[in-house]
């Protein structure tokens, strides 16, 4: 457990954990590495939070307007192609 609260190699007592956190921190191509999934990591959460947000306009429509699922979607101009996947959630 030590290791994992360990922000430099050099402070690490297990060798396989301190070489690869060498490599992501120091190494040129390990730091593209991590930040490519760092990158991957928050467009990922940026899509979740827009889905959440538009399925839960599509529900407070609903319940507000007294809309139906399809007159709320098209109110908000949701995609034919996501319909489906936002109908399934309701």
């Amino acid at each position: 457990m030590h290791d994992f609260g360990c922000t430099k190699a050099d402070d690490m007592n297990f060798d396989l954990i301190a070489e690869r956190t060498r490599y992501l921190k120091e190494n040129p191509e390990g730091m593209e590495e991590m930040c490519k999934v760092m990158e991957d990591m928050r467009n990922e959460v940026a899509q979740r939070t827009a889905e959440n947000t538009l399925l839960q306009n599509i529900k407070n429509l609903m319940e507000t307007m007294k809309l139906s699922a399809e007159q709320a979607m098209d109110a908000l101009k949701v995609s034919e192609a996501d319909r489906t996947k936002y109908a399934s959630r309701l």
